[in-house]
């Protein structure tokens, strides 16, 4: 395989599959030619056995280079050193993330998820593992979010990858018939490569647009979630995904926390004697010591609780320097995971729920409740102490009061 890639490298296939502008023919090809040169070197000849650590460790070296000089064929061609590798060590942590990372530069998100998934098995301590498969997981939820929106408009999409490489996107912009979601659909079945997604992606939005309004609820769906996918193509998850020792937590992430649990919302810092009946409390900025707190959702970075253990912390500001100026606060060790910038403001981002009605005095509590409410996958969804809420996050919360109590309204 890599002599096959090495001869392959001729000024006609370059011109017709350039690498990315990003990366050009430069440096990172010229050190995966040398990776190769090396791992060649170090081959035993055939049938020579065992291979060993060198061998196995250029073998992955060569891979990561292909990874890092991203054009299909190189791609494709670190996946063909994972594969090897895991021929030759079906338990590396390190060959499985190599086949995992490739198969994500791919745009084959099933298949990436299954290796990271497996890499984190194997006891992967790389600390960037569990952070790239919520991203990959995160992909994946906003491209079936966005081809289910519309269905009727989305349906037919057969092409093949090929097809749309080689060509399908420029047919469906010549054509006068709406052809964009059908084309999108099929990119996203096909699991084209993320540049080829996100043209045929652009092109539906704006198809979409056009055709029902930046007012219908769908439209604004739709482009909350290729909002959220281009940010996450282009700057992944956070700069810093190590924060106070905690794992990010992003809304895919929250969603798989809260999905099929009862779940509760306390205001006030009072000890909260029903926790037991719930199997989700959320307690709101400031809380006594010894409390129980799944989440933790504060809007107030003078609060007294940053220090108290918490399952996952959600940090809610804006702008975004505000927001990361107040992670700081978090203190390492009190917290398993910490959301991301993905959830530092639910209310106003279009990805969620899009409603710009809502100022920065706006509480946790109420914040954390709508973002469950929209979130819809818990059957029971009470607030406790609702009384101490501002008066126009008590009026929403009544209106849509399913029951009340003194001290408790359900809305599920």
């Amino acid at each position: 395989m890599c002599t096959g890639y090495l001869a392959g490298l001729t000024a006609e296939e370059d011109a017709a599959d350039p690498p990315p502008p990003s990366v050009g023919p430069g440096p990172a090809r010229t050190a995966l030619v040398a990776a190769l040169g090396e791992l060649l070197g170090t081959a035993p000849p055939p049938r020579r056995e065992p291979v060993g650590a060198e061998l196995f460790d250029t073998l992955l070296r060569a891979g990561d280079r292909a990874v890092e000089t991203a054009g299909k064929r190189e791609l494709l061609l670190a996946v063909e050193l994972a594969d090897t590798g895991l021929s030759l060590r079906a338990k590396s942590r390190a060959a499985w993330r190599l086949r995992a990372q490739a198969l994500d530069a791919l745009g084959h998100a099933a298949a990436a998820t299954e290796a990271y998934e497996r890499t984190l098995a194997l006891g992967s301590t790389h600390p960037e593992t569990p952070v790239l498969l919520s991203i990959a997981r995160e992909k994946r939820e906003c491209l079936a979010t966005a081809v289910g929106l519309f269905p009727a408009d989305t349906a037919g999409g057969r092409e093949t990858a090929g097809d749309l490489e080689t060509g399908g996107a420029e047919a469906g912009a010549a054509s006068a018939t709406p052809v964009a979601g059908p084309t999108f659909a099929a990119a996203v079945g096909a699991e084209a490569m993320p540049g080829v997604v996100r043209e045929a992606f652009t092109a539906y939005v704006t198809e979409q647009m056009s055709r029902y309004g930046a007012g219908d609820a769908r439209v604004r769906e739709l482009a909350g979630a290729y909002g959220t996918y281009c940010r996450i193509l282009d700057q992944g998850r956070m700069a810093d995904p190590l924060l106070a020792g905690a794992r990010p937590v992003g809304v895919a992430d929250f969603r798989g926390l809260v999905a099929g649990k009862t779940a509760c919302v306390v205001v006030g810092p009072g000890r909260f004697e029903e926790a037991g009946d719930y199997e989700l409390v959320v307690r709101c900025d400031d809380f006594r010591s010894g409390e129980r707190a799944d989440v933790h959702a504060v809007a107030d970075p003078a609060c007294e609780s940053w220090h108290r253990p918490a399952g996952v912390r959600l940090l809610f500001a804006d702008p975004g320097e505000t927001w990361r100026e107040t992670v700081r606060r978090a203190v390492p060790g009190a917290q398993d995971g910490l959301g991301d910038t993905s959830l530092r403001r639910p209310l106003q981002d279009p990805a969620l729920l899009g409603d710009d009605g809502w100022g920065p005095e706006t509480s946790a509590a109420f914040t954390v409740l709508r973002l469950l409410d929209h979130l819809d996958v818990s059957p029971r969804l009470d607030v406790h102490g609702a009384g101490r809420l501002r008066p126009e996050e008590r009026r929403w919360i009544t209106s849509r009061a399913k029951d009340r109590t003194k001290t408790r309204t359900a809305l599920r």
